[in-house]
């Protein structure tokens, strides 16, 4: 497996030699410096490794989720428990994806359960571009996070501003786009966007889409004996379905005084069978989900000729129910029992931005308050949780010359808990829980130097910061099914360094692109998992120092390519001698990515895309080993007409089986789909 991930390496680094010298000798068209990974037959390039901006071209009518797509980033890191629907996170930089701050129009979605957001909930049908940010937690979102930042913004969320033609009549026309998608295990989607200028001061954008799966895909049962192959036969995945509907509406008004106001609604509602270990599936378990995001946001217009002032209320609900229905105890008698455990969340969060944009310095300034509520669902004994917070963000940047800027940001973040006492009863057990602990303000801090013009074709930067991270509310009282609280729980810190350069063609056909990071990280949160439930403990130190190398290029006309490779140290520095040195769970050692994209005659098109990471660890004392794994994905598209486009896509081409030896949820083989999409 070393020989395979070295020639993988050598091939990897020898293209990317090979593209950016021809690059330097094929004058191409300029593109600009806009920070884009868009896979079109014209790219336009990023300068920059830690902010990346994702358009829709790269996944629409393509096998990605959420969670894959964001890991064809050098730095990213992804992991599943099984097809459509299934829990999907992120880990950027060695990061854990519980402290990856993620967003829906700038709004985050990390709730007070201290887990991570699933990003198999997200639908990329209603997403028009990805933002991502390695290396911190923009002001405008917060401001508080240690492992950076990931913005999904909604079809809806890009609407132009609603003004008069150049000859003074309104614009009222009305667009949209339709897809249709139908592939393996009864797999589709479909989605329908629109969008109009209803007034010369009114505007209206809406998407609603739906998708399914039967997951029912096949698989190697080990039957219970994980080592002995003898007695292994071939499985159907039984009760994995999963349903999904979900919209955004966005109504844009224009005022006479000059300013905006936004109101837009984002809601989901998902069901899905649970089935269970691979040697013992069930068939009455499942849950269920419904997600609503309400915003409302006005935008004044400027003032003094350099201040801008924006006005924001959120209301957010999220309600989970897990189900299960046994007609058959385990003796083997009869049994009506039917369980449900669950929760409720509700957010509300106002806020206040301004914002400063000179000739040579840009400000921005965000205070927000937040209020938490939490209540059961299902059998589980009355219990609530509230927690209020109110923090404060800003980030400036100063271009001291042509070549030289200097940027500063910071945030304070203060919290208070009140939990209302009362028995949680569970199906393993049952706890008092306890009074609400006591926290302080905490801050995050960060400087950085960036050298290099505008539209220089080199330049580089360095940054420096200290971020903390208060336990959320469930970390501390555990009301979820199977989790233990613990109210000692410290803060999680790091210090974070990071210094990058890159270098383009004359053209700026090619760029190619490389960053330093190093984290070190104190008490982080670890879950530790018995048969029976999980409770998270502070660790006590983490190094991660890595390399990112990147290479984007259009050599010519017809051909693109992208050549990624990550190279880290992901290591646990805990006093404890049996973890001391050990890799951190589920980070490998190296990760490179390649895709390639030709334009063929007779408006057809190819991609092609190959992923291969060595192999991780599924436990901190790295007895659990998965082996390392390569994934190639292959998508063909035609384009018959401007806003007509066809494609056939087959992700896992060689069917690899990359389950953890040690893990009860098996993924997928390979899949097809083909997807259809109009414009009008």
């Amino acid at each position: 497996m070393r020989e395979t991930s070295t020639r993988f390496a050598a091939l990897v680094l020898a293209a990317a030699f090979g593209a950016f010298v021809h690059a330097q000798e094929d004058p191409v068209q300029d593109l600009g410096s806009t920070d884009v990974v868009a896979l079109t037959p014209v790219a336009q390039i990023s300068k920059s490794t830690s902010v990346v901006e994702i358009s829709r071209e790269a996944w629409e009518g393509k096998p990605y989720s959420a969670a894959e797509l964001l890991a064809t980033l050098p730095g990213v890191q992804y992991y599943r428990q099984g097809g459509l629907g299934s829990f999907q996170t992120v880990s950027i930089r060695g990061i854990a994806a519980k402290n990856i701050v993620i967003c829906v129009d700038g709004v985050p979605l990390n709730d007070g359960s201290g887990g991570a957001v699933d990003l198999g909930q997200i639908d990329l049908n209603q997403i028009e571009k990805i933002e991502v940010y390695k290396d911190r937690v923009p002001a405008k979102f917060g401001g508080a996070g240690i492992g950076g930042a990931v913005n999904f913004v909604t079809k809806s969320a890009v609407q132009r501003n609603v003004v008069p033609s150049a000859d003074g009549v309104p614009s009222k026309k009305t667009s949209g786009r339709v897809l249709a998608s139908y592939g393996s295990h009864n797999f589709w989607e479909g989605a329908a966007q629109v969008q109009s200028n209803v007034t010369d001061s009114v505007s209206f954008a809406a998407t609603l889409s739906a998708r399914h799966s039967d997951n029912d895909y096949e698989f190697k049962n080990r039957n219970g004996t994980k080592y002995n192959e003898d007695d292994d036969y071939t499985d159907v995945r039984r009760n994995a379905q999963y349903t999904e509907y979900s919209g955004n509406l966005k109504y844009r008004v224009l005022h006479g005084f000059g300013g905006f106001s936004t109101l837009s609604l984002n809601a989901s509602a998902s069901e899905a069978g649970n089935p269970g270990r691979e040697d013992y599936q069930t068939t009455f378990a499942g849950f269920e989900s419904q997600n609503a995001l309400l915003n409302y946001r006005m935008e004044f217009p400027e003032y003094f000729g350099w201040l801008w002032l924006e006005v924001g209320l959120t209301g957010k609900f999220e309600k989970s129910v897990s189900h299960s229905y046994y007609p058959v105890d385990h003796i083997g008698y009869a049994s009506t029992d039917f369980m449900e455990y669950g929760t409720a969340g509700y957010k509300f969060v106002p806020e206040l931005s301004a914002s400063y944009y000179g000739d040579r310095l840009d400000v921005n300034v965000r205070v927000a308050g937040g209020a938490d509520y939490y209540t059961p669902r299902g059998y589980a004994s009355a219990w609530a949780l509230d927690r209020y917070s109110f923090s404060l963000a800003g980030d400036g940047e100063y271009r001291i010359l042509p070549w030289l800027a200097l940027g500063a940001e910071g945030s304070l973040l203060g919290v208070k808990d009140n939990v209302e006492s009362g028995w949680l009863v569970l199906p393993t057990f049952s706890k008092n829980l306890e009074n609400g602990a006591e926290k302080n303000l905490s801050y995050s801090a960060r400087g950085q130097i960036k050298l290099g013009q505008e539209r220089g074709r080199f330049g580089g930067g360095a940054s420096f910061g200290r971020f903390y991270k208060k336990p959320d509310i469930m970390e501390l009282y555990g009301v979820f099914p199977g989790v233990v609280s613990n109210p000692e729980l410290k803060d999680e810190s790091a210090l974070r360094f990071e210094a990058n350069a890159f270098v383009t063609t004359s053209k700026r056909k090619t760029v190619l692109r490389a960053s330093y990071f190093e984290t070190h990280s104190e008490n982080g949160i670890f879950w530790l998992n018995t048969a029976t439930f999980v409770k998270p403990f502070n660790l006590n130190d983490a190094l991660i120092r890595g390399l990112e190398i990147d290479l984007e290029s259009n050599p010519v006309r017809f051909l693109r390519t992208v050549l990624r490779a990550t190279f880290q140290d992901a290591r646990d520095e805990s006093e404890t001698e049996k973890y001391n040195g050990n890799k951190l769970v589920g980070e490998p050692a190296r990760s490179y990515y390649a895709e390639a994209q030709l334009l063929l005659p007779f408006h057809f098109d190819l991609t092609w895309s190959s992923d291969y990471r060595t192999k991780i660890y599924s436990d901190r004392a790295n007895r659990i080993e998965q082996p390392a794994v390569a994934i190639h994905k292959a998508t063909l598209g035609f384009s018959p007409f401007e806003k007509t486009r066809l494609s056939a896509s087959v992700d896992n081409i060689t069917d690899e089986n990359y389950r953890n030896l040690y893990t009860p949820f098996p993924t997928p083989g390979r899949e097809y789909k083909f997807t259809l999409t109009q414009g009008f």
